[in-house]
């Protein structure tokens, strides 16, 4: 039997927009009690950027709040049987691929949070419902927001939920690969072993340590790794598919990994298929930690559709 889950995601966008509001509030009341000998212009230009702020702020407001509107109405509307998901009336769609990166960028003291999305659409549809992508996809997001997600998905195209964004994550797959590795440092030794198993990876720690405190292993990719255990003599398990099939309803204009991993997961993610890595850290104290990496390969499989190749993953041409 087919278990398919829907999952809401919303923009947080409420607390930002009350600060500035707040903030420019305060500019206001600075610029109507500055001193009478203070030139009217510069009054009215200072009293100006607060006003400014309110409006743009306001603007920023409203949109969040028309598309969470937008997207709960359909989330609660729809229902989903079996691999099936029934909309509440027809609806006009384009089905493809949701590319999503998100990163921070440091400006003096503060930090603002950046996206990058783009949705490559394969071809229109129209109807009641719709049918659960069985396709590869790939999440690769650190807690913070850092990271990409690229995913099958479907956007609506007509009011009144234009722009809703619909994103598919399947649970079908299999882990190939296994591999030992051997970290050592003075009399200090560990030996990792590990293996694909069906739908996760298996694996175990076995040390002798004197100075070095644990062995940490994480999995990932690039710049994203989770820690999934750690410590001396252990076994450890992992699953880079999720437990079962998801779809996600959430709004195309403001939808981000950092919003993802807020309303799905609250700590970094690795899933998917692709191939990753996994990478045993002996931690050393007071020197350079021994890391030795594996690569171990997730792949879709006869259940899901294999549409693009390992060449064709990338976000952006």
């Amino acid at each position: 039997m087919v278990v398919l889950q829907k999952v809401l995601v919303k923009e947080r966008g409420t607390i930002a927009v009350l600060a500035v509001v707040i903030f420019a509030i305060f500019l206001i009341w600075v610029a109507i009690g500055m001193p009478s000998f203070v030139p009217t212009w510069f009054a009215l230009l200072f009293l100006a950027m607060p006003v400014l702020f309110i409006l743009i702020a306001l603007a920023k407001g409203t949109g969040i709040f028309t598309d969470n509107k937008k997207v709960s109405a359909l989330f609660e509307g729809s229902e989903v049987s079996g691999s099936v998901i029934t909309f509440p009336e027809e609806l006009e769609y384009e089905t493809g691929r949701v590319l999503l990166e998100g990163y921070w960028v440091s400006t003096g003291r503060s930090r603002s949070y950046r996206v990058k999305r783009k949705f490559e659409a394969r071809e229109l549809g129209k109807g009641l419902s719709l049918e659960f992508f069985n396709e590869k996809f790939r999440v690769l997001v650190l807690k913070d927001g850092t990271g990409t997600v690229e995913a099958p998905a479907v956007r609506i195209l007509g009011e009144p939920y234009r722009d809703v964004l619909l994103i598919f994550l399947t649970d079908e797959g299999e882990i190939k690969g296994e591999s030992t590795i051997n970290l050592s440092r003075g009399g200090d030794i560990a030996r990792v072993t590990f293996r694909g198993e069906g739908k996760q990876i298996a694996g175990t720690v076995q040390s002798g340590l004197s100075k070095a405190r644990k062995v940490r292993i994480k999995v990932g990719s690039e710049k994203v790794w989770k820690k999934i255990a750690e410590g001396q003599n252990f076994n450890f398990a992992f699953s880079p598919l999720p437990e079962e099939k998801t779809v996600i309803f959430a709004s195309y204009r403001t939808v981000s990994p950092l919003s993802l991993i807020r309303g799905l997961w609250k700590d970094s993610v690795v899933l998917g298929h692709e191939t990753f890595g996994l990478k045993a850290v002996l931690d050393v104290p007071l020197a350079r930690d021994v890391v030795e990496t594996a690569d171990f390969t997730v792949e879709l499989g006869n259940g899901g559709e294999e549409k693009e190749s390992e060449e064709d993953w990338g976000l952006w041409d």
